[in-house]
């Protein structure tokens, strides 16, 4: 207790309270319990000021900023992320090494466990030297300097950061406040924790986790003396007692912790004597500064984790979780990602297309696929064949997804959109067996779009140059034949096919509807005025295109691609995320005949013949013209890849793949060796990533796709297998890769199998 031993120091101190309660009247504050020791007899006064400080309305502190984990659909980590870039690990009373708890209240607050919410003598010195006009003093307790650090942490705009801060008695009295709240609901070893958890010990390091991390490459579990002095002294003047910046200082201030822990009776004076010689024993790691994509942990998944991210960020589904990662984080977000098939992705595009590599990838082409769950939406996979990141040689573009969330501008996929002719003429009842006798090059027209408009293709050619054949709906799919395809787009609709497009979930690559046009991507048509929409030409996104394959091996049940299956707070609660909100957008009758057909594909004199993976599997390759892009769509009924293959710089003039500019390296399984096929086809680059990729990806259970029943009306003019009039094979064709084609796509359920090409069709 104070003594006042003379009338003058007596009449200095009243004069000091009235000024106080002044200035706190004018804030709209009390402060009574501060000026009890001054107006002792006056107990009506002392009553009513207690009462009103007890009362005094105060902000409640909010959720401290900690790091949140995106993690694989199994819980693996992907990466930390750090709120406002405050890097901080909360941990428990318990896992704080008990020298550390002796160090920080050795040198802060030695009587922290003997005193309440606040230093009294102290606060009282405090705010006469502010009233006096001398400058603001610091909070003198543990309790006292936990809120101040707490209501930094926590201001989430300038406005609250300007009163976190500001030099003013009223943020004393606030704080005070606040900590008399805050001694009333913790215990003092939950109070010692968290101020230990809020405390700033520069380098970005906040709290004592991250710079036990950050300064010693430790826990706070396993901090020793001398390293848990050195972090002690820090929290006064961090700055000033850098140990990277001035080793000097930081002994010098580390040494005075030790006399002071030695005086309080925490360590002896020998222990003192000995750990004051010691270097300071840095072992610094640069773990805790890093974060998301380009974390090490991120590695394989760095694509990935950015679709995420752009997705939290962009998408407004996701707005909760947005605000939350950036203010309080303490997020769990489970993502979709399967680690096998992310790996076997990431390993396939970097093998077939190394990046920078003048050998296997002279034209530093971008190898890039996307992996959809068919039936849930669930993307598996993103891999891009390039390091991620901002420094040379390196990119944060995602080629695989749409521009909004940090794609590039869209892909040609050639003939692999010839599926959307072809689930139309489906739709349309159009036999296999239907056939039509194509010239190349031919004039075609007219094509009508959604509104009438009306347009010619003018001078098509098939891949195979100019001559003439008659093809069916099967074989001219897996032939890929361009004038073939010219023809039934005009048979069954331009705008049907778009509009087929369109229920699969296929935009442009910019998420803006096909039906209208695109000035931002340099479409100043709709799609459905082009007739070049069947062979390809709109840019789009790989993931897009993944997903329209999925419909089709779901057996007709369309999904909106989605990464995130569940985030929670760190209370447990979980936070909304954007549903698949699959639907059915094809009959099963429709899926199965599109299935049936694009499994010849991959045998023989289908365009990727020899490329099977050994259980049940469809594709279709696709080339745009003069080389400039390359595609596959390859699938199983549990898995569907999508990859584009181009030249991300130039890629519709010096960047064509042709020439040597063609040449990859093949799939391991056929030697691994150089191949420069003179122009880059959907069976080159594209095909061996795919088939490699899927011969390392979970796959499940071999299944088989649904059969087409022998009465079905698709069968009415036979399977379509043979044409009327034999032609040459398409471009790629001829089994040229060996051993894992073979055999037709069965016909009817497993009990008929009139053809019996069942057995066969399960190689390819």
């Amino acid at each position: 207790m104070w003594v006042l031993n003379s009338e003058r120091r007596a009449g200095a101190s009243v004069s000091a309270v009235g000024r106080l309660l002044a200035v706190s009247v004018g804030a709209g504050l009390l402060v009574a319990a501060v000026a009890v020791p001054f107006i002792g007899a006056a107990g009506v006064a002392t009553r009513n000021l207690a009462n009103a400080f007890n009362t005094l309305k105060v902000p409640s502190l909010g959720t401290l900023p900690s790091r949140s984990e995106l993690l694989t659909a199994d819980g693996k980590l992907i990466a930390y992320y750090y709120p406002n870039n405050i890097y901080r690990i909360p941990v428990a009373y318990n896992q704080i090494a008990p020298v550390m708890d002796d160090a920080i209240v050795a040198i802060e607050d030695n009587t922290y466990f003997q005193t309440g919410a606040f230093d009294l003598r102290g606060t009282l010195r405090a705010l006469a030297n502010d009233l006096s006009g001398q400058s603001t003093q610091g909070g003198s307790t543990i309790a006292q300097e936990y809120v101040k650090n707490a209501l930094i942490l926590t201001a989430t705009n300038k406005q609250e950061q300007e009163a976190a801060t500001e030099q003013t008695v009223a943020r004393k009295i606030r704080e005070l406040r606040m900590a008399a709240e805050v001694e009333q609901e913790m215990t003092k070893d939950q109070l010692l924790a968290a101020y230990l958890n809020a405390a700033y010990f520069e380098n970005s390091a906040v709290g004592i986790q991250v710079a036990a991390e950050r300064y010693f490459s430790t826990s706070a579990a396993d901090l020793t003396l001398p390293e848990a002095a050195l972090l002690a002294g820090l929290v006064r003047n961090p700055s000033l007692y850098d140990p990277f910046t001035d080793p000097s200082q930081a002994i010098a201030r580390r040494n005075v912790v030790l006399a002071r822990m030695e005086q309080v009776g925490y360590i002896t004076q020998k222990q003192a004597t000995a750990t004051e010689k010691l270097p300071l024993g840095l072992n610094p790691s640069s773990a805790p500064l890093q974060q998301g994509c380009v974390s090490p942990s991120a590695a394989s998944d760095a694509f990935f984790c950015d679709y995420v991210m752009a997705e939290i960020r962009s998408n407004p589904a996701y707005a909760k979780a947005n605000a939350a990662l950036n203010s309080t984080g303490g997020l769990k977000i489970y993502t979709t990602l399967i680690p096998q098939d992310q790996n076997a992705a990431d390993e396939a595009v970097n093998w077939v297309l190394p990046a920078e590599n003048g050998y296997y990838n002279p034209n530093n082409d971008v190898d890039t696929e996307a992996m959809i769950q068919p039936g849930t939406g669930k993307i598996r996979a993103i891999a891009v064949d390039r390091p991620y990141g901002s420094g040379p040689g390196e990119t944060t573009v995602d080629y695989a997804v749409p521009t909004q969330y940090d794609g590039g501008t869209g892909v040609q996929t050639g003939s692999s959109s010839k599926i959307f002719t072809l689930l139309t003429a489906l739709k349309q009842g159009i036999p296999f067996g239907f056939s039509q006798a194509v010239v190349s090059p031919s004039t075609l027209g007219p094509y009508f779009s959604c509104d009438g408009q009306v347009s010619y293709y003018p001078n098509l050619s098939n891949a195979e140059g100019p001559g003439k054949g008659t093809f069916t709906l099967y074989n001219g799919t897996t032939q890929s034949i361009n004038v073939f395809y010219a023809h039934l787009e005009q048979k069954v609709g331009l705008c049907n096919v778009v509009k087929t497009a369109v229920s699969l979930g296929l935009t442009w690559a910019n998420g803006v509807s096909l039906l209208r046009p695109d000035p931002a991507l340099d479409q100043p048509y709709p799609a459905d005025d082009i007739p070049a929409f069947t062979l390809g030409f709109a840019p789009v996104s790989p993931l897009s295109m993944a997903a329209a394959y999925a419909t089709v091996a779901s057996g007709g049940i369309y999904c909106t691609p989605i990464a995130i299956s569940q985030i929670l707070t760190a209370s447990g609660a979980s936070l909304p995320v954007e549903s698949a909100n699959c639907h059915r957008v094809l009959s099963p009758d429709v899926a199965a005949a599109a299935n049936y057909i694009l499994q010849g594909v991959l045998v023989s004199p289908g365009t990727a013949a020899g490329r099977g993976i050994n259980v049940p599997a469809a594709a279709k390759t696709g080339t745009a013209n003069s080389g400039y892009y390359a595609a596959f769509a390859g699938y199983t009924p549990h898995l569907v890849g999508y990859v584009s293959v181009f030249n991300p710089i130039d890629p519709t003039s010096g960047g064509a793949m042709l020439g040597s500019n063609s040449c990859y390296r093949e799939n391991p399984v056929f030697g691994g060796g150089l191949d420069c096929p003179g122009q880059m086809f959907g069976d080159n680059a594209p095909a061996a990533t795919w088939q490699m990729s899927f011969l390392r990806a979970d796959l499940g259970s071999p299944a088989a796709f649904p059969g087409v029943p022998t009465d079905s009306p698709f069968l009415s003019e036979g399977t379509g297998i043979n044409s009327p009039k034999p032609a040459g094979g398409g471009h790629g064709g001829g089994g040229g890769h060996g051993g894992f084609g073979g055999g037709n796509p069965p016909i009817g359920p497993l009990a008929e199998d009139p053809l019996g090409e069942l057995s066969a069709a399960l190689g390819g």
